[in-house]
C-alpha cells in the first residue's frame, strides 16, 4: 500500500468510501442492504491490507456508526473524514451554522471520537448564503483542535474556482474516470495543485458500471433498494455504451483501466466503494498503480469528447442544492 501525506498524518493511497456500508435506513438508498457484522468484517479487513483511510458522511445510514464501533480500540491509527451540510438526501442541502453544529456533535457521537480528522462541506452550491458562516464555525473549531482539517466534497469540479475565495481548504474530492474528466477542464486540476491542495477522485468505476459484470450484462436493470435504480435507463445504457469503446482499447479488465487512469494523474486518493473482500483486493492492486501511456491516455480523451456531446440525463431523483 502506498501513502501520502496531509499535515503530519500519513494517508494510504485507497481510501474506502462507506455509503455502500450504512445498510439500509430510511432515506439512505445505497448498494443494497449490508447487515453490521458483514460491514465490520470489511472494515477491519480493509485496515488489515493497509487501508487506514476512509470517507464516510451522516446520511450514509450507519456507516458513521459502524466505523466507531470498528474502530473504538484503534482510533489513532485511522483517519475519518467526514460531511456536514445534508440533512437528507431528499431534503435541501443546509450549511446554517444551526444545523453544522448538531451535525459536527453528532458525528463526534457516532464515531466515538473526541475529534474530527477531515471535514467536508457535502456538494455545496458557491452561491448558497450559509456556506462562510458555516466555514467560520468549522474554523472556530479547528482552532480549538476539534476538526484537524477543513475540505469540501465537490458537485462539480469548477465549483472550486469560486469556493476557493472563501477559503484555503485542505483537501477537495470530485468525480473523476473515465467518462468523467471535468477535473481536467480550465485547468481546475493545476489550480489545485498550486494552491496545494490535496485532491481525492471518487467515483472511480462509476457507481460500479464501469466494471466487467456490468458491462457484460444484458439486463441492465437494478432493484428499487439500488441507487441506481433512480437513474434513467437511457444514461446507464450510454455510460455502458461508452465504457465497451474504451474496454476496447485494450485486452486488460475495464476495472484496471479505471484505476489506472486515474493514477496516471497522480491523484492524492482514490476513493473506493466496495461490498465484498474482492473488490478491495482489486482496486488495491499493485498493477493498477502504473500509469497509462500518453497514446491510451489521449484515445481516452478523444472517446471522451465524443460521449460528452451526448445528452446527459439526469437522475429521477437528486439531491435539492436550494
Amino acid at each position: 500500500m502506498k501513502y501520502f501525506t496531509l499535515g503530519k498524518e500519513k494517508l494510504s493511497k485507497y481510501c474506502l468510501g462507506t455509503w455502500s456500508l450504512g445498510g439500509e435506513k430510511k432515506n439512505n438508498v445505497s448498494y443494497g442492504n449490508i447487515d453490521e457484522i458483514q460491514a465490520t468484517k470489511l472494515l477491519r479487513y480493509a485496515f488489515d491490507n493497509g487501508i487506514n483511510f476512509f470517507d464516510t458522511a451522516n446520511v450514509y445510514g450507519e456507516a458513521e456508526k459502524r466505523l466507531g464501533h470498528t474502530f473504538k480500540s484503534t482510533r489513532d491509527k485511522i483517519f475519518i473524514a467526514n460531511k456536514v451540510g445534508c440533512v437528507s438526501f431528499k431534503k435541501k442541502l443546509n450549511f446554517s451554522k444551526e444545523i453544522i453544529k448538531k451535525q459536527v456533535y453528532q458525528s463526534l457521537k457516532n464515531l466515538n471520537t473526541e475529534y474530527l480528522d477531515l471535514v467536508q462541506l457535502f456538494t455545496p452550491n458557491p452561491a448558497d448564503k450559509n456556506i462562510k458562516q458555516c466555514l467560520n464555525y468549522l474554523d472556530q473549531k479547528k482552532k480549538k483542535g476539534v476538526i484537524k482539517f477543513i475540505g469540501v466534497s465537490l458537485r462539480n469540479p469548477i465549483d472550486y474556482i469560486s469556493l476557493r475565495k472563501l477559503y484555503k481548504f485542505d483537501a477537495v474530492q470530485c468525480n473523476f474516470n473515465i467518462l468523467d474528466q471535468r477535473l481536467l477542464d480550465d485547468n481546475i486540476l493545476k489550480l489545485l495543485r498550486k494552491d496545494n491542495v490535496k485532491v481525492f477522485a471518487r467515483t472511480i468505476l462509476n457507481f460500479g458500471i464501469f466494471t466487467e459484470n456490468f458491462i457484460k450484462k444484458k439486463n441492465t436493470n437494478f432493484k428499487k433498494n439500488d441507487h441506481r435504480y433512480r437513474w434513467d435507463a437511457r444514461q446507464i445504457l450510454l455510460w455502458k455504451k461508452y465504457a465497451i469503446k474504451l474496454k476496447n482499447l485494450s485486452s486488460r479488465k475495464i476495472e484496471n483501466t479505471c484505476y489506472k487512469f486515474c493514477n496516471s494523474f497522480n491523484m492524492s486518493s482514490l476513493i473506493i466503494g466496495a461490498n465484498t473482500k474482492k473488490h478491495i483486493d482489486y482496486a488495491t492492486t499493485l498493477d493498477n498503480e502504473k500509469k497509462l501511456n500518453n497514446n491510451e491516455i489521449n484515445k481516452i480523451k478523444k472517446i471522451y469528447k465524443d460521449y460528452s456531446k451526448n445528452f446527459i440525463v439526469k437522475k429521477k431523483i437528486t439531491i435539492k442544492l436550494f
